[in-house]
């Protein structure tokens, strides 16, 4: 037996775990929206499944043009993806046979794109003493022999937002000295103070950014995100990139969701004050710790026990399921990782904890 990759894996968890998998569980591992799709989406989907019986556009310039105008970039310097997967194992061609330094710990599927492509990694580790975060200056030790950086911001599994004076001194340096710097914004719509990375996109700075669209409008199943970059690097990857790479229901959603301004806005809100109440009712009345987070999930760790997988035993007896960091470097099973969920479904968690803290 062996620990689940990824979140939204409830069998294998359950395996690995020895227990019976309950109806209808609480997932706290799935890192999506907890307030679902907009409502537009499901009202629009069942009339997008009927046009499955055709073929969506080989090169996809109808959805290209949608994002190019909702992003104010030219089209050509967008890519669709099949999913941020998809993206992420594109944007690892920039560093075949190259060094890239990769902030650790972070998204497993990185690394894995990475060494696909022979590519030489430089792992940059942050900790719990500064609260996950990394600066410039150490970032630059390293980045001076090397091709590029990648980072994810914010962070998953973490829950951090690098610091905008951290990420200015990154972007100008990779400027000066031609470093490429991928960024994997896929929970940046869950930010109150995104970082203005499209910016300087805009304006000719070595950055690819790559954005997904399952997490803010829970649509993982349908496989959709882009890629934002210069046009040299776009050219340079689209030849990766079959033709109808994004099917047509994928392509409909996407056009759909691009402009759900009001939709972000409130699901931000609701994941500010969910989050703050959850942190703030178990760190006063337990021997839990949680730690801040700018997105819609945060880590968890006990005070005086390092070991969770106790801890996730007996969150899943009471039917929630939890993602483990076992397969994290500097975590490596001392934390969890939660989803801010629903109301109810936080409550329900919070009582949970507190039963385990005066149980255990």
């Amino acid at each position: 037996m062996s620990w689940p990759e990824h979140g939204a894996m409830p069998d294998a968890l359950m395996k690995q775990l020895n227990q019976i998998r309950q109806d209808q569980p609480m997932d706290f591992s799935v890192n999506t929206n907890p307030l679902g799709p907009p409502d537009e989406l499901y009202y629009n989907l069942p009339k997008w499944v009927l046009l499955s019986t055709q073929y969506s556009e080989p090169s996809l310039q109808t959805i290209k043009q949608a994002i190019s105008e909702a992003l104010n970039v030219k089209p050509d310097q967008v890519l669709p993806g099949n999913g941020g997967a998809e993206l992420i194992y594109a944007a690892a061609r920039l560093f075949q046979q190259k060094k890239v330094i990769l902030i650790e710990p972070t998204f497993t599927e990185y690394r894995k794109a990475l060494e696909a492509n022979q590519a030489f990694i430089v792992p940059i580790y942050v900790s719990e003493s500064s609260e996950w975060k990394w600066s410039f200056e150490h970032i630059k030790i390293y980045l001076e022999n090397a091709d590029g950086v990648w980072i994810c911001n914010p962070n998953n599994p973490t829950g951090k937002a690098a610091d905008h004076s951290e990420l200015m001194k990154l972007l100008e340096y990779c400027k000066m000295k031609q470093k490429t710097l991928v960024v994997d914004e896929a929970f940046y719509d869950f930010q109150q103070e995104p970082f203005p990375f499209l910016t300087y996109t805009k304006n000719e700075y070595p950055v690819v950014q790559l954005r997904s669209l399952t997490k803010m409008f829970t649509i993982p199943g349908l496989r959709a995100g882009y890629m934002v970059a210069s046009e040299n690097v776009t050219h340079q990857l689209n030849q990766f990139f079959p033709p109808w790479n994004v099917n047509i229901v994928a392509e409909k959603a996407m056009s759909s969701v691009l402009h759900q301004k009001q939709f972000v806005e409130h699901t931000v809100s609701f994941i500010s004050q969910e989050r703050d109440r959850i942190k703030k009712e178990l760190d006063h009345h337990t021997s839990f710790y949680i730690f801040t987070a700018d997105v819609n999930f945060f880590l968890l760790c006990h005070r005086d026990f390092r070991d969770t997988k106790k801890l996730l035993v007996f969150l899943a007896e009471n039917n929630i399921h939890a993602r483990h960091t076992y397969h994290f470097p500097m975590l490596e099973g001392k934390y969890i990782r939660l989803a801010v969920r629903t109301k109810p479904e936080n409550d329900y968690l919070i009582n949970t904890l507190l039963r385990w803290n005066d149980e255990c």
